[in-house]
């Protein structure tokens, strides 16, 4: 089995986290702005392309599990328990909490784990007013998410995978249990009424790949660009019409109705077709994609620097950057800049990262 990344996958990912990161720095001042009305999708696109490489048959559930909660466990807890100890000391050092507080802080998120009003409504736990400035924990949330459809995803994919129309069906029976349980505004600790939600489109993700959907053999040429074209069209009309929100994810049930989710759903599936086969004939045709690749390949370490050194900026000015409402001149502008200091350092880590490996290599070499 060849390592060689797909350059497209990478590019559809590099886009995602952007868009990820500019909704967090920038939309929030403006709400009606078009990041808002795209976000969904663009979370959407991390967990169909975490089933898109899924292979069948090829490890045992115990391996498949082991490797997962290596990816995505590991992470959660690392970059959490870091924030949380770097906070924890800044906070106290200032006396703006008690080291009791910081440990307060630290139950919490060992038994909410992440940003789960169901968590705080049914133990009384003011997880997130009480950390103050924690919002990074919360914000790991996607992780874990992954990991528990993971989970489901392993159990159900080789048996469904097998039928084109077995895939199809359980993935909307899938969005349906989630839509049953938005309707009935069931909220279960960690988000478990969510699962069915983000494993539909990890199994989506898994049907892309097995049966070629972004390479079809009928659809080549001038077909495929119109065809996608279609898709990015009629996906970018469907967000612009319905309600923005992103915290469905999070099982916020009182902030959008199940019409929305599926509007969701249908807007996010085509314009992850329609993008996806237009950045594969752009790695086909050899256009350099490079930086675009490479920030997707590292998303998740784009996504830690944009929220360390957001944190990082309003501990030293006062300000805080994300989420900050209603608008201010001042916002968008550090927002801004927070943004090329983000993409500098994950340049320069690059960078480094490559004049180390040649050494490596030449060292070995000789």
């Amino acid at each position: 089995m060849s390592d060689k990344r797909i350059k497209y996958a990478d590019m559809m990912k590099g886009i995602a986290i952007l868009i990820v990161v500019i909704y967090h720095l920038i939309a929030p001042c403006t709400f009606k702005t078009i990041i808002n009305h795209i976000m969904p999708a663009s979370l959407i696109i991390f967990f169909f392309y975490a089933g898109f490489f899924y292979k069948p048959h090829t490890k045992t559930f115990g391996e498949r599990l082991k490797a997962r909660a290596k990816a995505l466990l590991v992470p959660f807890f690392k970059f959490s328990l870091m924030f949380w100890l770097i906070g924890s000391v800044v906070l106290v050092i200032k006396k703006e909490e008690t080291i009791q507080e910081a440990l307060y802080i630290l139950r919490n998120f060992f038994i909410g784990s992440i940003w789960n009003r169901s968590i705080q409504n049914w133990f009384g736990w003011e997880y997130y007013n009480m950390g103050k400035r924690y919002f990074f924990l919360a914000d790991f949330w996607f992780l874990l998410a992954l990991m528990l459809a993971s989970i489901l995803f392993f159990i159900i994919a080789d048996y469904v995978l097998k039928s084109k129309a077995k895939t199809i069906i359980t993935a909307v029976l899938l969005f349906a249990v989630t839509g049953v349980l938005r309707g009935f505004a069931i909220s279960l600790p960690y988000n478990l009424q969510l699962i069915p939600f983000w494993t539909g489109f990890l199994l989506l993700g898994a049907f892309a790949n097995q049966y070629s959907l972004f390479d079809h053999p009928k659809l080549k040429g001038r077909r495929e660009i119109v065809l996608s074209i279609v898709c990015i069209v009629c996906g970018a009309l469907i967000c612009a019409f319905h309600k923005p929100d992103v915290n469905m994810f999070r099982g916020s049930f009182n902030q959008i109705e199940v019409v929305s989710m599926i509007l969701t759903t249908v807007s996010s599936l085509l314009l992850i077709y329609g993008v996806s086969v237009l950045f594969k004939r752009i790695e086909v045709a050899g256009v350099r994609v490079k930086e675009l690749s490479w920030l997707g390949a590292h998303s998740l370490t784009f996504y830690l620097y944009h929220m360390f050194i957001a944190w990082i900026i309003c501990q030293i000015t006062g300000f805080s950057i994300i989420y900050k409402e209603p608008i201010e001149p001042k916002t968008v502008v550090y927002s801004f800049i927070l943004m090329a200091v983000c993409l500098i350092i994950c340049i320069l880590r690059a960078v480094i990262a490559d004049k180390i490996s040649k050494k490596i290599a030449e060292r070995k070499g000789t």
